[in-house]
């Protein structure tokens, strides 16, 4: 919450740090969905490469499972899933990156100006 007794460009920056916080918050959370779709998809991968011709493998469509007759392109859309995952984490991560630097530049900006005393109090 940004205190009414500092100067207007303080109380700019503070709520300029606030949004940013919440926009990483919100990048952060995407990003463990991400990475726990990945993991999974990965562990499903493994699971169908060292299953049996014979096996029956099922997939879950919304709250029922599905037998799967195509057990090869089954593959193949796992396999696009974790690439398109991997591709959203490493962007997830870039956004991440970035968020964090302007965070830091305008925090450090906020510390330089208390130090220097130019806030009002």
């Amino acid at each position: 919450m940004v205190d009414l007794n500092l100067g207007p460009y303080v109380q700019d920056q503070m709520k300029q740090a606030e949004t940013l916080q919440k926009q990483l918050e919100t990048l952060l959370a995407q990003q463990y969905q991400y990475e726990v779709k990945s993991r999974e998809d990965k562990k499903t991968l493994e699971y169908l490469n060292k299953s049996n011709n014979d096996d029956e493998i099922y997939r879950g469509v919304g709250t029922i499972l599905v037998k799967v007759k195509d057990v090869e392109s089954f593959k193949k859309e796992i396999e696009e899933d974790v690439e398109i995952s991997e591709m959203r984490l490493k962007s997830i991560k870039e956004q991440v990156n970035q968020l964090n630097a302007k965070l830091k530049t305008i925090t450090d900006e906020i510390n330089k100006l208390y130090q220097k005393g130019n806030v009002k109090n």
